[in-house]
C-alpha cells in the first residue's frame, strides 16, 4: 500500500509524468535527427554515388612549370634565376610540382559538403598520383584534369565539350556559350563510365578560373536539388559567372 500511496501522490505523478514526457521527446528529437541525416546521405549518394567501403577521390590536376620557360629563366641574368615561383611578398620558391588556385577555391567548396556527408570517407589526389585510374568513384576539379579531357572525349559524352573560347552541346552545336568579358562559363557533368556502371564522376571545369570556381560553388549549394531532380542518373549543367564572383554562378542550360 505504501508504494501505491507513493505513486497517487500527485507531486509524484508530475515528476513521472515529466521524465515519461522528456524521455520521449529525446526520442522524437534523435529520431528526427537520424531521419534528416539519412535522407541527406540518400540525396548525396544520388548526386555522387554510394562510398560504403571506397574513398571518393577529390582529383585536382598536377601542373609543372614548362621546360622551355625554366631553361629561358635559368640562361638569363635575373636574380633567383634558379626559382621560376614566386611567393606573395616576394619570396622566391621552386616546385616540381603546382596546383592552380582556380581548382582548389573549387576543391575547397565542395570539400565542405563531402566532410559534412561523409566525414573521413574521402581523399584529396592528383590525377597524377591515380595513373589514370577508372574503376573509381570521383570528382574532378578543372580543365587540365586527366578525367575532364578523357570524359570529353568519350563516343558516349552526350553533354557538353570545350571548343576554344566556347562550351559547345554535343547534342546541339547551335547551342554554345562563349566567355566574354563580363561572363564566364563552366560545365558540371555526372558521368558513368560503360565499363564501371557503379562508379560516379563529377566534373567541374571552366572555360576560365571563374568557371571552374563558379562551377564548384553553384554543385555546393544546389546539390540537394539536382539530386530532387535527376536522382542517380547522368546529367549536364553549364553555368554563367560573373568574372571574380565565384557565388554569381546562376544554371544557364541544362541536358541529360
Amino acid at each position: 500500500m505504501l508504494l501505491l500511496d507513493i505513486f497517487a501522490n500527485p507531486i509524484v505523478q508530475g515528476i513521472i509524468g515529466s521524465l515519461i514526457a522528456g524521455f520521449l521527446t529525446i526520442g522524437i528529437i534523435e529520431s528526427y535527427k537520424y531521419w534528416r541525416l539519412y535522407v541527406l546521405h540518400r540525396k548525396f549518394k544520388r548526386v555522387f554515388g554510394a562510398y560504403n567501403k571506397d574513398r571518393l577521390q577529390l582529383v585536382v590536376p598536377a601542373l609543372s612549370v614548362r621546360p622551355d620557360v625554366l631553361q629561358l629563366l635559368q640562361a638569363s641574368n635575373l636574380q633567383g634565376n634558379q626559382f621560376p615561383l614566386v611567393k606573395f611578398g616576394g619570396a622566391f620558391i621552386r616546385s616540381s610540382k603546382l596546383l592552380a588556385y582556380s581548382d582548389t577555391v573549387s576543391l575547397k567548396y565542395i570539400l565542405d559538403i563531402v566532410a559534412t556527408t561523409l566525414g573521413s570517407k574521402s581523399v584529396i589526389v592528383t590525377d597524377e598520383d591515380l595513373q589514370n585510374q577508372l574503376d573509381i568513384s570521383l570528382i574532378s576539379f578543372g580543365g587540365s584534369s586527366f578525367y575532364c579531357s578523357y570524359v570529353l572525349a568519350q563516343q558516349n559524352n552526350r553533354f557538353y565539350n570545350f571548343n576554344g573560347n566556347a562550351i559547345v552541346s554535343t547534342q546541339n552545336a547551335n547551342t554554345s556559350f562563349q566567355i566574354d568579358p563580363t561572363y564566364d562559363y563552366g560545365i558540371i557533368i555526372k558521368y558513368k563510365h560503360d565499363n564501371f556502371p557503379n562508379r560516379t564522376w563529377i566534373i567541374l571545369a571552366g572555360l576560365g578560373e571563374s568557371g571552374t570556381r563558379g562551377a564548384g560553388w553553384f554543385l555546393s549549394r544546389n546539390w540537394r536539388q539536382l539530386s530532387d531532380t535527376f536522382n542517380d542518373n547522368p546529367f549536364g549543367l553549364v553555368v554563367r559567372v560573373n568574372h571574380g564572383v565565384d557565388n554569381s554562378a546562376i544554371e544557364v542550360h541544362r541536358t541529360t
